[in-house]
């Protein structure tokens, strides 16, 4: 794991945690994912850049964490 996604996770992690709890500031966790997401090199998982293209952001830590896609494709035509 490269450490823009070690940071990602945490941003993700961060973010679920805000929003599960209804604190903090939610746009400033989203532009950092943001960030972070830009920052992704080319060879990054394409999953992971699906989940994080359609806000999956749950998918996206829980990806992240376990280095497995929810599947093996993107179920949505993409």
């Amino acid at each position: 794991m490269t450490r823009t996604e070690k940071e990602l996770r945490d941003a993700l992690a961060d973010f679920m945690r805000a929003a599960s709890e209804q604190r903090g500031d939610l746009a400033a966790v989203l532009q950092r994912i943001g960030e972070l997401q830009r920052q992704l090199g080319p060879d990054s998982h394409p999953m992971l850049r699906h989940y994080l293209e359609r806000r999956s952001y749950q998918k996206a830590l829980d990806f992240l964490n376990s280095g497995e896609p929810e599947t093996g494709k993107p179920r949505c035509g993409h």
